[in-house]
């Protein structure tokens, strides 16, 4: 919202929450500030919580055991817990589950788990009242952000500690970023006007009873993937002019025969980025091979991959963003309880898994196409230097490059298979979707790495070229890669470069800056 403030625009309206559908986009905004959130007060959606909170009161109030609430969890489910207990049994599965550790995730992340955690449980079958998910609001609303370690989810009950410190920061326990500083979460509330949240027997275990850590960083890292492999087409195309290829390998038919719909977008994306190029086709052909080789050649086919991986990916997380994910569940229109394993992240881990093969792959595509600049043989009469100085140029920027290629595809392994029995053996198969979303995270991270790479090497070999033939998507390109990585009139450290670029690239500043430019 301050966004739009500062352009002169008002401030989108709050995003109203019920048991209606929202979307990855609704997360993103909610997550980055730029809207807030608001439960729906209208009076029927009200009365379907009402009836859902209804069935747990009247259960307990008629002695039945209600797993997680009157009895213990796991395989602590044969222990009952006194009626007159069920309230402080609420917080003692809070606390218990204050064991993470790792990196605290951002604000951003921690954000979307917020709201993403607010939106399964506002779809009237989780039995919470009305007053928690306002509660979830002002989380969001007043920017009170759990502080969230990184590691501890197996996936399996859910991100079942990871949502504990979402949990107890409602409740004013441990700690929260607030106004840019960790402090206690008692403090942030008080600060802000909000009382803490009074948990009723079922309301903890809903909070961490779900897939939201995972689904909210598996949104938010499809966004950057997107955004990146927007960035690698346009580098291809810039790769492209530079070594003098073949716009063949970029033809409508060629990729409407194979009928990927991912191709076809990646190669028309390569294919407008060169419109006006007089470097593509340009070559002498004299002791040249008649086609490019793959690392051009098939860009669309491994970029288009790695598309059609991201539109399956988006289309589960918005099923599972969406979907009522704790346990034990309520009919509120049948009156019954439901005890099943809607916990379980067995889809999100899946879309991790093939996503972050998919930017491994990209990764090594991105360093291929390093290899091929500084490749004598294939060149087109570029120095392996790519600079025109007497020096070592990019050569070492290449080891960089490999290096981070080998690591990103060494972190690809499939998490789904590394399911590993925990809790006394009561949750004997778990999904590791957390860890997935994770990794996926780091992968993408080092393909932009290595792209940031490609950037600075494509950069010093097109200033050896004629750039006033470069189509003018090239020409923007490279004037936004020289913001921050000049062309090389020496050789110097270049690890600023890239740490600049990498930010760059992932907030999509140089995508936006390769753009054409908007019509008037």
């Amino acid at each position: 919202m301050d966004h739009e403030l500062q352009q002169g625009l008002p401030a989108p309206a709050p995003l109203t929450v019920d048991d209606g559908m929202v979307s990855l986009n609704d997360l993103l905004a909610v997550a980055a500030k730029r809207r807030q959130a608001r439960l729906s007060s209208q009076p029927a959606y009200l009365a379907k919580l009402q009836r859902g909170r209804t069935i747990i009161e009247t259960s307990l109030s008629s002695g039945h055991k209600i797993y997680g609430v009157s009895t213990g969890v796991g395989y602590s489910s044969g222990t009952t817990i006194d009626a007159d207990h069920t309230a402080e049994f609420a917080y003692q599965i809070i606390r218990q589950h204050g064991c993470g550790l790792g990196e605290m995730l951002t604000a951003e992340q921690a954000r979307a788990v917020v709201f993403a955690r607010l939106v399964s449980l506002a779809k009237g079958y989780s039995a919470v009242r009305p007053e928690l998910l306002h509660a979830l609001c002002d989380l969001l609303n007043h920017d009170i952000v759990p502080l969230i370690p990184s590691l501890g989810s197996v996936g399996a009950s859910g991100d079942l500690t990871p949502l504990s410190y979402v949990a107890a920061a409602l409740s004013g326990e441990r700690e929260v970023l607030y106004h840019g500083t960790v402090c206690p979460a008692a403090e942030a509330l008080r600060q802000e006007g909000l009382a803490v949240h009074h948990f009723v027997p079922k309301e903890s275990l809903a909070i961490m009873n779900g897939t939201a850590m995972m689904t909210a960083l598996g949104a938010l890292v499809t966004r950057r993937l997107d955004t990146t492999l927007t960035l690698c087409e346009r580098a291809t195309a810039l790769a492209a002019e530079v070594l003098h290829g073949r716009s063949q390998a970029y033809a409508p038919l060629a990729h409407q025969l194979k009928h990927h719909p991912g191709q076809i977008s990646s190669a028309a994306t390569i294919r407008a980025a060169l419109e006006g190029s007089l470097m593509i086709d340009s070559g002498k052909e004299e002791g040249r091979i008649i086609q490019d080789p793959y690392s051009l050649r098939c860009a669309p086919h491994v970029l288009g991959a790695a598309r059609d991986a991201l539109l399956w990916t988006e289309e589960v997380l918005t099923r599972e963003l969406n979907s009522v994910n704790d346990n034990p569940l309520v009919d509120p229109e049948r009156g019954e309880m439901l005890f099943a394993g809607n916990f379980y992240g067995g889809h999100i881990a899946l879309t991790m898994d093939l996503l972050k093969i998919a930017a491994a792959s990209v990764s090594d595509l991105v360093d291929r196409q390093y290899a091929l600049l500084v490749d004598a043989r294939l060149n087109v009469g570029l120095p392996e230097t790519l600079v025109g100085y007497h020096g070592c140029g990019v050569k070492a920027l290449q080891l960089t490059s490999s290096a981070l290629a080998a690591l990103a595809v060494q972190r690809s392994a499939a998490d789904t298979t590394l399911s590993r029995p925990t809790e006394a053996n009561n949750q004997d198969k778990v999904s590791m979707g957390a860890n997935g979303a994770l990794n996926c995270g780091a992968v993408v991270t080092l393909l932009q790495q290595v792209l940031a790479a490609l950037l600075i090497a494509l950069s010093n070999a097109a200033a050896l070229r004629d750039e006033s033939r470069f189509a003018p998507a090239g020409k923007r390109l490279l004037r936004a890669i020289r913001r921050h990585s000049p062309p090389l009139t020496a050789d110097r450290r270049l690890d600023h470069d890239l740490r600049g670029l990498t930010t760059a690239i992932d907030c999509g500043e140089l995508v936006a800056a390769a753009a054409p430019p908007a019509a008037t």
